[in-house]
């Protein structure tokens, strides 16, 4: 299943509130969402998890699923 994850940053010294940190494009299964670890590693820093929403869209003319998956981390 197509698969969109954006990482947001709530809270941390060095970004602004809702600061997108980065986002990957996957192709993976639908029980990815609870596969996320609950600390995320990007550029020699550790965010932890706050709260992950999910979002799917389903074409039924392309039978085509895809999910979005928004994670809001906060820095450590």
């Amino acid at each position: 299943m197509k698969t969109t994850v954006k990482y947001v940053v709530l809270k941390s010294k060095d970004y602004q509130l809702g600061t997108p940190l980065f986002e990957e494009e996957l192709d993976v299964d639908g029980q990815y969402f609870d596969q996320i670890p609950l600390v995320i590693h990007f550029q020699d820093r550790d965010f932890k998890v706050k709260s992950k929403e999910l979002q799917r869209k389903q074409i039924q003319d392309d039978f085509e699923e895809s999910q979005t998956i928004l994670v809001k981390v906060i820095a450590q």
